[in-house]
């Protein structure tokens, strides 16, 4: 699901974090990318390949940043050269341009998407390739099954980027309340007890999305913390109509009329809470740390007043991940499919490059050093990790808990994603807004929905 989208290259709708494992050269300062030379001469035996992200038209700095990182690219790989189109993943179109030729060598799309594209043979098999990079064994096992086949072990693309859902909090609302800035509630019960304290006349103690799928999208998350699965593991069934399901809405639905800890008013999407919460007129949301950016460079705020911790939890220890991966053309060469795959790992995860752009955005006051990466582990990550602290413009002590984190992270679920969530959103309002509303009814309603899809698509 949506992160808000940042400067620089083109990125779709579940953006990840920028800066860890993903290098967010988007944001990379033009003045360091200017220095970086022309493009390789053409020559015999230079290899083409096409990638998706280039940016549009309608934002030429993006546009320019992009095509310098490529001829950077080509000075280091002088028998590689890429070629960007502006064609964003479209699971409406993507299909059919991979079966008449259209498609780029290289796409961007989506975490919840390898499952159809890997059982419809539309993505290359890179294993070899992906094997014999030197940082693959570095992913998170989570993070790498998601573009691997459980059945063969296969592996179909590579994770760009991502997030996980955290707590953002309001340190000092937190004293004024008596609550301990450096302990964020942990679980359900500390969040629920929590956000009546913090509520007062002029703050909500807390603000929950509902609309526009991200009802649903909140709703999974809060699912995984509570231990509950969305979907069947063949993804045929809708399984969130569960206990675990009607405790997370029971739980919104006693803060927002028993504890009258929420908002009053309803309907909202994430855009709507950040400010809310950078303005002080909401205590706690829920948020990926890359929403640091938007409320220092957007609303202003003064980012030593806010922390962020752990995602509470009720028995699941778990919380949503999502994010982007990109995946290659099975109707393209070998050559071109390692030429597309050489300029994703340069162009995403380059230590040289990513050090030079975290230098350019922290002299120029951008946000660096927000909580990232959940795509490594082991030396690379901490690689990256010190980097980002090298270069932080962000109190990283106000992020202890989420760092230091060991709750599990959990991909969305797989089969017919948004439709699901959209089925999700009336179920997430009406708790929020209809104080009669029945947990375990709506989501039967929900699941019965959801369900007739689910069939629908395996027919």
């Amino acid at each position: 699901m949506s992160t808000n989208a940042k400067a620089g290259l083109f990125l779709n709708r579940r953006r990840f974090l920028q800066g860890g494992a993903a290098l967010g050269l988007g944001a990379m300062s033009l003045d360091v990318l200017a220095a970086c030379g022309g493009s390789a001469p053409a020559t015999p035996g230079v290899v083409t390949a096409t990638v998706n992200t280039l940016p549009p038209n309608t934002n030429p700095g993006a546009q320019y940043v992009f095509k310098q990182v490529i001829k950077q690219f080509e000075q280091s790989h002088p028998n590689e050269k890429i070629v960007g189109k502006t064609a964003p993943y479209d699971p409406a179109t993507f299909f059919t341009r991979v079966a008449a030729g259209q498609a780029e060598d290289a796409t961007q799309t989506y975490f919840t998407e390898p499952p159809l594209m890997i059982s419809k043979h539309v993505v290359a098999d890179i294993t070899s390739l992906a094997k014999g990079w030197q940082y693959w064994s570095s992913y998170n096992p989570g993070i790498a099954s998601i573009v691997s086949d459980p059945t063969t072990g296969k592996i179909y693309g590579l994770p760009q980027n991502g997030y996980a859902l955290g707590l953002f909090y309001n340190r000092k609302l937190f004293t004024a309340a008596g609550l301990n800035p450096d302990k964020p509630p942990a679980t359900w019960e500390e969040f629920r007890s929590a956000a009546k304290a913090l509520t007062t006349s002029s703050v909500a103690g807390y603000a929950e999305p509902s609309i526009s799928n991200q009802g649903g999208w909140r709703f999974t998350n809060w699912m995984y913390s509570a231990g509950g699965d969305m979907q069947s593991s063949d993804g045929t069934k809708a399984t969130f109509n569960s206990e675990k399901g009607t405790s997370v809405l029971q739980l919104l639905k006693t803060m927002r009329f028993t504890d009258k800890s929420l908002t009053k008013q309803q309907g909202y999407v994430q855009d709507n809470i950040l400010q809310l919460l950078a303005t002080g007129k909401v205590a706690m949301a829920i948020m990926a740390p890359d929403q640091l950016n938007a409320m220092k460079t957007v609303y202003g705020a003064d980012l030593t007043s806010f922390g962020i911790g752990a995602m509470p939890q009720n028995g699941g220890n778990a919380a949503l991940t999502g994010g982007n991966i990109f995946v290659f053309n099975p109707k393209s060469s070998q050559e071109v499919i390692k030429a597309a795959f050489d300029y994703v790992i340069y162009s995403n995860f380059d230590l040289n490059l990513l050090e030079s752009s975290l230098a350019q955005q922290a002299a120029s006051g951008q946000v660096v050093g927000a909580p990232t990466s959940v795509l490594f582990t082991g030396d690379f990550q901490k690689q990256i990790q010190a980097l980002n602290a090298k270069y932080a413009t962000v109190p990283l002590q106000n992020y202890t808990s989420f760092i230091n984190s060991t709750v599990a992270l959990r991909s969305e679920p797989r089969k017919e994603t948004q439709k699901m969530y959209a089925a999700l959103d009336p179920a997430v309002q009406a708790v929020l807004s209809d104080q009669n509303a029945d947990p375990q009814k709506l989501l039967n309603q929900a699941a019965q929905q959801f369900q007739q899809v689910l069939d629908q698509a395996a027919s």
